[in-house]
């Protein structure tokens, strides 16, 4: 193998924003393994590292370019050797052009056509130094930037100003130059290290480079950067007796972002009035991790402790400087929040009702007034079909209509992220059922394929009628899934619709609801129904397959259990919970074949359900239809669903009877009854598959 040293990059530039740094990091590495994947063989990927202010990359490559061998044709031989075999002129050229003796020339055929001269020439393999001083300034150059600027009379845009660029391959400085900016073995650390430290940091190899910086105040490494923060908030959270609030995606983002914006991640704990704890939680969660980037800390019974953690860019606060800032502006943002929750709760939240007329949810589709009343009468067809309490029924037409009455308050309109939640807080101040206020606060549950469904049945009722019509409004007007386009979340909202069914277990299926939703959304609808219902029978079936894979069921489990059909969900969960406890078994993969087998026999066959029992003769046959009753008699039950166990058993012993029937009978033979009885016997045996799975799609 040849002899490797690492090439290390480093762009110094301004402070650049969060959102950016990944992209451009792990573009600039494929950019990187393109440009010189062609030429040498890369030891691994590129290591990135990001913060603030730097973006650089290291990676093993060796010390020179591979040697390249390349054929060159020349002229035809006719054109080479003239009539006494002595070399022409045009020969003799085209050997003094790859510097080989004419004799050597070889002449093969080129194709189809006459011989010609060939010369295979080997080209030395140059100095990955000077491969690297080519292709790094175009590929900078290169890199797409968001927000791209200049500065002066530069030409040159990148996402902000170059100050320093380090670039190293082993100890040797790769050449390059960026904008007037000239690569060099040096860099700089942290602000506030170089105010007692002035001079640039000089990096005497990569390796050195990670433990050069972070002695300088710069942690380059993003993952060790969140590592830190993370084991800093607990501890910092433990102290008062409490733990971090860091329960959703948005908390984990934050997590994310902290380590992105430092460069020395310093976690400070911060306190705040106890006063302001009489806000709900969801708001001092939200207003702590929008505008001050910082947690929350809980006690164990969930409560919040007047404290809250966030993430400073050096590494101590001797004067305690960050922590007051923090607090300062704190206070006065908590202190808004609290203005916005008196001033709303001054009028009942259904006073908002007329004036979603004004605010518009999509535009053939009408305002949120109309969306509205399109979820009430959902939630009054759906909820007629899941209960005959009365009251209850009353409950659920009462939250659907105060479901979006919080997006004219104050404090929704600061907070977008309080939608439902802050509808069902304001519910709750006004003595509202407790059934409705909780089914408004988590009704846009689950936001995600990690969130938790509503944590109760009228919430989930009322979830699955807003995403209901949102999914089925949009289609019904044109908006429909397609590659990397999901106009309002429409593939988010359909896993969510099946989440709730798959869950609650009701008997409704992705058709009753779809049927549903196209009666109420048919004034607003531009498309045909028939076309929009094939669309979105379409889009759910997908969206039962995600579930499927969501809930771990294997490969074969999932083709088998959807190929045996897929609109009951509380059957396909009964079967597909079988025959993942089943699924080793090898006689399933006996059955498979069979089933593959009779696919092939009756596929040219009508169907035939009646046929003379007295007509078979042979006792394969007989076996087999004898166990085929059996299993008739079994699903002919009321509660068949709750013996699918025992159903697997006895499927998984027909794999011998099936082997000896078709050793033992000629299925289409000559006697035309004991053939119609044999295909019938057959069609019955294959149509008691399917009520479990099809076992042809086993594998």
């Amino acid at each position: 193998m040849s002899a490797t040293k690492t090439f290390l990059l480093e762009l110094h530039c301004e402070e650049i924003p969060a959102r950016f740094l990944r992209p451009l990091s792990d573009e600039f590495g494929a950019r990187l393994m393109t440009a010189m994947g062609g030429t040498l063989l890369t030891m691994g990927l590129p290591k990135g590292y990001f913060s603030p202010r730097k973006l650089s990359w290291s990676i093993n490559l060796p010390v020179q370019e591979r040697d390249r061998t390349e054929v060159q044709i020349g002229p035809p031989e006719r054109l080479c050797i003239d009539l006494e075999g002595k070399p022409t002129i045009q020969g003799q050229k085209f050997a003094e052009k790859w510097g080989v003796n004419f004799w050597d020339i070889k002449f093969e055929p080129a194709g189809k056509k006459e011989p010609c001269a060939v010369v295979t020439v080997t080209k030395q393999g140059r100095p990955t130094v000077e491969l690297l001083a080519e292709a790094l300034p175009g590929l900078i150059a290169g890199l797409h930037v968001p927000k791209a600027m200049r500065w002066g009379s530069s030409e040159f845009e990148f996402v902000r100003p170059i100050r320093n660029i380090l670039c190293l391959f082993g100890e040797q400085v790769v050449p390059i130059t960026v904008d007037g900016v000239a690569a060099t073995n040096t860099t700089w650390g942290h602000r506030l290290f170089h105010r007692q430290h002035p001079e640039a940091i000089r990096i005497a190899s990569p390796e050195a480079y990670e433990a050069a910086l972070e002695a300088a105040g710069v942690v380059v490494s993003v993952d060790k950067r969140r590592s830190l923060i993370e084991a800093q908030l607990h501890r910092l959270a433990e102290e008062v007796g409490g733990r971090v609030v860091m329960h959703d995606d948005e908390d984990k983002q934050l997590l994310d972002t902290l380590a992105e914006i430092v460069e020395f991640p310093k976690v400070v704990r911060g306190d705040f009035p106890a006063n302001f704890l009489e806000l709900p939680k969801e708001v001092l969660v939200v207003s702590l991790r929008e505008h001050q980037k910082a947690f929350c800390i809980e006690r164990p019974d969930g409560d919040l402790l007047p404290c809250f953690l966030t993430a400073a860019n050096r590494p101590d606060d001797p004067e305690g400087f960050v922590k007051a800032g923090n607090e300062w502006v704190l206070k006065a943002r908590l202190y808004d929040a609290r203005f916005f929750f008196a001033e709303d709760r001054k009028h009942p939240l259904s006073d908002r009702l007329e004036k979603l007329k004004a605010l518009t949810f999509q535009r053939e589709l009408g305002s949120y007034h109309e969306k509205t009343g399109r979820v009430v009468a959902l939630t009054k067809a759906l909820a007629t079909r899941l209960s005959t309490d009365d009251a209850h029924i009353d409950r659920a037409l009462e939250a659907a209509r105060m479901a979006k009455c919080d997006l004219r308050t104050l404090m929704v309109g600061e907070f977008p992220e309080l939608q439902g939640v802050m509808g069902g807080e304001y519910l709750r101040h006004e003595g509202a059922h407790e059934d409705v206020w909780k089914a408004v606060k988590e009704h846009y549950r689950p936001v995600g394929a990690d969130d938790a469904i509503p944590g109760t049945p009228m919430g989930c009722l009322l979830s699955l009628c807003d995403k209901l019509d949102t999914v089925v409004g949009c289609f019904a007007v044109g908006l429909i899934p397609s590659g990397s386009k999901d106009p309002l979340a429409l593939r988010r909202a359909g896993q969510g619709i099946v989440r709730i069914l798959w869950e609650q277990g009701w008997a409704l299926t992705p058709s009753d609801l779809i049927d549903a939703a196209l009666k109420v959304v048919s004034p607003k609808a531009t498309k045909p129904e028939p076309e929009t219902r094939e669309a979105l029978l379409a889009f759910f079936k997908d969206r039962v397959a995600y579930q499927l894979e969501l809930a771990e069921y294997s490969g074969k489990v999932r083709r088998a259990t959807l190929g045996a059909g897929w609109m009951d969900l509380l059957d396909l969960k009964a079967r597909g919970d079988v025959l993942k406890r089943v699924e080793a078994d090898p006689s399933f993969d006996s059955l498979k074949e069979s089933a593959k087998r009779i696919g092939n026999i009756l596929k040219d066959e009508a169907p035939v359900e009646a046929f003379d029992r007295t007509v078979l003769v042979e006792p394969a046959e007989i076996d087999l239809y004898n166990r085929l009753i059996y299993l008739e008699g079994v699903f002919g039950g009321a509660h068949y669903r709750n013996q699918y166990q025992m159903i697997c058993g006895h499927l998984a012993e027909l794999s011998q009877p099936l082997e000896a029937f078709f050793n033992a009978v000629m299925v289409k033979c000559e006697d035309p009854a004991l053939r119609a009885a044999r295909i019938s016997l057959l069609h019955r045996l294959r149509q008691a598959f399917l009520r479990v799975a099809d076992f042809s799609l086993w594998q």
